[in-house]
């Protein structure tokens, strides 16, 4: 059956591999993040890397998020381009087509990037300086991660003290990322936490004391909101997989729904403890494990291209070519993008679909 006449189908109608969206499950997702932070004075500024979707960052706004954070200028140009009037971009933006077209988003929004050298931030003042602007900047700290970032404390108001120099940047606060803190032990994880936080909260500290104004302090993700949501001097969080979920999230213990699914169809069963799927590497991702069957007694142990390969526990298991299943992706950051669109569900039925808007955003 073709995707456009599905409305109000069951989902087993759906053709395959496709990428299924509960709605019910993802607004109780945005409410309970929303609920937890509207009493505390940090602020939710929900990450879009992970859904892709405007619909869901009007979502997230409408129930109290300050903002959205983006990943690349592209993806950032899209949300504006949808509605979305404050961005921020936890990124370098390097290159001088990047940085016009960032320059061209402040014409529509409030935007947002990130610094983390004198050599992009002279490039960004030069660059607003033709046009006579103004680009709004946090600096990245390096609070334990070791990607991107400036060392934190001294070094961190050093640098911006050599910044004031370019006079077309406007600083707005700083950024640190955490949010990789995953440990088997939670109460590991909310040590390393405490660290990265404390870290970023006196980087802020000696900042001001330096004489600069620090409107924003953002930290955060989806497995550590509650610990960054919580700690004095943070203004906001930026959790991004909560909507959606996957199974990495859940196996540390980050309190939401299972949000998206990729359902797929038995196309062969060989053997009695084999079965092969229509959903491969070009619709399931494994970078952080292979994704998790949902019926019992039935793994997913490889895959190719085009093909899932399934253990079966039992011979007597009744699986029949034509079946369909449905998987918990381990990532739902490479795993979206696989897809074109969204099969919107409730309750097991078909309320629509909605292209992935944001899906090839990667510049």
């Amino acid at each position: 059956m073709h995707q456009e006449t599905l409305l109000g189908r069951p989902i087993s109608d759906v053709d395959t591999p496709a990428l299924l969206l509960d709605l019910g499950a993802a607004e109780r997702n945005i409410a309970r993040m929303a609920d937890f932070f509207a009493d505390k004075p940090c602020k939710v500024r929900p990450h879009t890397k992970t859904h892709k979707l405007p619909m869901l960052a009007h979502a997230q706004i409408k129930a109290g998020a300050i903002g959205v954070t983006c990943a690349k200028v592209e993806e950032a140009g899209l949300f504006i381009d949808h509605g979305i009037s404050s961005v921020l971009i936890a990124n370098q933006i390097v290159g001088i087509t990047k940085i016009r077209r960032l320059l061209e988003l402040q014409e529509r929004a409030d935007v947002i990037v990130c610094i983390d050298s004198l050599q992009n931030a002279q490039a960004l003042s030069n660059a607003a300086a033709e046009v006579g602007k103004h680009i709004s900047f946090l600096i990245e700290i390096d609070v334990g991660l070791h990607r991107c970032g400036v060392a934190p404390l001294k070094p961190a108001v050093d640098f911006l003290q050599q910044i004031t120099r370019f006079g077309h940047l406007r600083f707005r606060g700083i950024n640190g990322y955490e949010g990789s803190l995953f440990s088997e032990d939670p109460a590991e994880t909310q040590k390393l936490c405490r660290e990265s936080n404390a870290l970023f909260v006196e980087t802020r500290a000696l900042i001001e004391r330096a004489g600069f104004e620090v409107e924003i302090c953002s930290a955060g993700s989806s497995n550590t909101y509650d610990l960054s949501g919580s700690y004095p001097g943070i203004t906001d969080v930026q959790p991004g997989a909560y909507v959606t979920m996957d199974a990495c999230n859940a196996h540390y213990g980050v309190p939401f729904e299972q949000a998206v699914t990729i359902l797929a169809t038995v196309t062969s069963r060989p053997a009695p403890d084999r079965a092969i799927t229509d959903a491969g590497k070009r619709s399931l991702t494994s970078d952080l494990g292979l994704p998790i069957c949902t019926a019992e007694g039935i793994e997913l142990r490889a895959l190719n291209d085009e093909h899932g390969i399934l253990g079966i526990a039992s011979p007597e298991n009744p699986l029949q070519i034509g079946e369909k299943i449905s998987f918990i992706p381990t990532h739902g950051c490479t795993t979206i993008p696989c897809f074109d669109e969204y099969i919107l569900t409730r309750n097991g039925i078909v309320e629509g679909r909605t292209p992935i808007i944001a899906r090839a955003a990667t510049r």
